[in-house]
C-alpha cells in the first residue's frame, strides 16, 4: 500500500512540474483543437513560409524528462493557433530543463521566387553599423549586435534574455548540456 501511495505521489509530482509561459508576439490566431499535430524544427526555422504568433517557454523538473517540455510547447502551440515550433534555447536551471521556443502558423503564402539577392562583402555590414548575418527574428540590431527584444517590454527589475523572455535581473541559465539524442 505504502509503495502504490509513493507512486501515485510521484507522478502527481511529475505532472506538477511542468510550467510554461506564451508571450504573443504576432497576430492573435484562433486556437486550434488540443492535440492537434505541430511539425517541430528544434535548430533550424521551418522549410515553408510562416508567421510567428508567439514565443513560449516550456520548463520541466528532470523527473518530468525532456518530452515534457515537448509535450507542452505542442499544447501551447495548438492553443495559440499556431502548427509550428521552431528555433529552440535549451538550458539547465537546477533541477528544470527550459526550453524556449517560437510559435507559428503556415502563412500559405508561396516563397518568392526571384534572382538571389547580391550578398555585401563580408565587412560591409558591420561598417555601416549592422549585423553580420542578419539578426533571427525577434532580435534587433544594435551597434552591430544582435539583441533580443522582448515583446512586451520587460518590467524594472527584468531582463530580455537571449531566449525573449524577461528574466529576474541577474538570474542565468546554465547552457543545456549535448547528450548526443535527437528529437
Amino acid at each position: 500500500m505504502r509503495a502504490a501511495a509513493m507512486v501515485v505521489g510521484a507522478a502527481l509530482l511529475a505532472g506538477a512540474c511542468v510550467s510554461s509561459e506564451v508571450a504573443t508576439i504576432g497576430p492573435h490566431r484562433a486556437a486550434r483543437p488540443e492535440g492537434c499535430p505541430v511539425e517541430i524544427f528544434p535548430a533550424t526555422t521551418p522549410p515553408y513560409p510562416v508567421v510567428q504568433v508567439a514565443s513560449a517557454r516550456a520548463k520541466c523538473h528532470f523527473t518530468a524528462g525532456r518530452n515534457a517540455c515537448l509535450d507542452e510547447l505542442r499544447k501551447q502551440a495548438c492553443a495559440a493557433g499556431a502548427d509550428t515550433v521552431f528555433a529552440f534555447q535549451e538550458g539547465l536551471w537546477g533541477e528544470y530543463t527550459v526550453i524556449a521556443a517560437t510559435l507559428a502558423a503556415r502563412s500559405g503564402e508561396r516563397p518568392a521566387r526571384s534572382a538571389p539577392a547580391k550578398q555585401p562583402a563580408a565587412g560591409a555590414a558591420a561598417e555601416e553599423g549592422g549585423c553580420s548575418p542578419i539578426c533571427s527574428p525577434g532580435f534587433a540590431c544594435q551597434a552591430g549586435a544582435c539583441v533580443p527584444q522582448c515583446n512586451p517590454p520587460c518590467e524594472a527589475g527584468t531582463v530580455c534574455s537571449r531566449k525573449r523572455v524577461c528574466e529576474p535581473a541577474g538570474e542565468k541559465l546554465e547552457p543545456a548540456k549535448a547528450t548526443g539524442t535527437s528529437l
